[in-house]
């Protein structure tokens, strides 16, 4: 029997392009968007052998800003595909680019998950970022969602951003709070060569960010929302019980996935395949019915042993030592003996039980332990 299937789709456009987003996404070119979904259709497709027998557990629409294109293209898309209700279905969304009328919509085609791209609560914050929209938008607009029916909410917030208090960021969580949404991804930032704050930065216009109060606002993520429930389940991912991602846990879990779009990844068959980034080269391909794929290449074992343990590292349940057996075949305590002591003599992981789970310091300095299985 032929496992579930998770479909990742990309919709690149953005009524802004934030200060801080090295995402492949473009702000001022909505005369792509039927051009572009044409081909999306196209590309979906080409891969009805690979989806042929296949049960659809998730689906998840990112972007961009998916919430900017009008609801009957996200509608034609998800026509290509047969999923039944209990398939998680998320859309992103931004504030100022969505309404009580397109939360309707959504949910009259099978969506049933809501991501919010919040990043802050402080009008402040969200002007030096460059977003669109403000505190009382965002609000609206959650508000408008859980009006229309949707219950499974995610919000996304920034923390560490030049300029950003402390006390900025606990207001965030503060809100989200009273907003009862039951999943929230807490992001450090991520300065990226080439985008404008990076250039800000380098110019003096903004500080560099403050990595001690970056690890303080991480804590304060973890015990804030601990306290109303919103437990954490992996680096950067909270829920109260039974709202966890299942889509991004499918990630995690490394459950094959097909994406579509400029810029998508697949995994399938073992073999990893990324998708043409330039817009004009993705069109041009699809109108010839060829795969937009750029880069393919099949996993060697040590490869995949690899993933597995870094990708469950980044999850709270950890390395089970026996379900590690039971996939590969051999001893995972016996195979990285060395490896593990001097990850536990530094304090970065734990074992409790039959699992091997990163420590509080451990999630801080995260790459250091991934490093050890590369």
């Amino acid at each position: 029997m032929k496992s579930d299937l998770r479909i990742y789709i990309h919709i690149p456009f953005c009524k802004a392009k934030c200060n801080y987003c090295d995402f492949n996404s473009f702000a001022g070119m909505d005369y792509m968007f039927k051009p572009y979904f044409k081909s999306l259709i196209s590309e979906i497709a080409l891969y009805s052998n690979e989806l042929r027998g296949r049960r659809i557990d998730s689906i998840f629409i990112g972007g961009g800003t998916p919430s900017h294109v009008d609801a009957q293209y996200i509608y034609e898309v998800l026509d290509c595909f047969k999923f039944d209700e209990s398939a998680e279905v998320t859309i992103e969304v931004n504030p100022g680019a969505i309404g009580y009328r397109n939360f309707a919509q959504y949910r009259q085609m099978g969506i049933n998950r809501i991501s919010f791209g919040i990043q802050s609560f402080c009008d402040r914050i969200l002007i030096y970022m460059g977003r669109v929209h403000n505190r009382s938008t965002a609000i609206n607009n959650i508000h408008e969602c859980k009006a229309s029916g949707f219950d499974n909410i995610n919000a996304d917030l920034i923390f560490g951003y030049p300029k950003q208090s402390f006390e900025n960021y606990e207001e965030s969580l503060n809100v989200i709070k009273s907003l009862d949404i039951p999943h929230v991804s807490c992001y450090s930032l991520s300065l990226e060569e080439g985008t404008l704050l990076d250039n800000m930065v380098k110019k003096g216009v903004m500080p560099y960010p403050d990595e001690v109060l970056d690890r303080k606002m991480y804590d304060l993520s973890i015990n804030s929302l601990q306290k109303a429930n919103i437990n954490q389940y992996e680096i950067s991912n909270f829920a109260r019980n039974g709202y966890e991602c299942r889509h991004n846990i499918g990630y995690w879990n490394r459950d094959e996935y097909l994406g579509f779009g400029i810029s998508a990844h697949s995994l399938f068959n073992e073999t990893r395949y990324s998708n043409t980034d330039d817009i004009h080269h993705y069109i041009s391909k699809l109108s010839k019915y060829e795969k937009p794929v750029v880069h393919c290449g099949k996993l060697t074992q040590d490869e995949i042993i690899s993933e597995y343990i870094i990708l469950k590292f980044r999850m709270n349940s950890g390395v089970d030592i026996a379900n590690f057996k039971d996939e590969f075949g051999f001893d995972f305590e016996i195979r990285y003996e060395e490896k593990i002591e001097k990850l536990m003599l530094s304090g970065l992981i734990d074992k409790t039980s039959n699992t091997y789970s990163l420590t509080r310091l451990g999630m801080d300095v995260a790459n250091k332990v991934f490093v050890e299985f590369i």
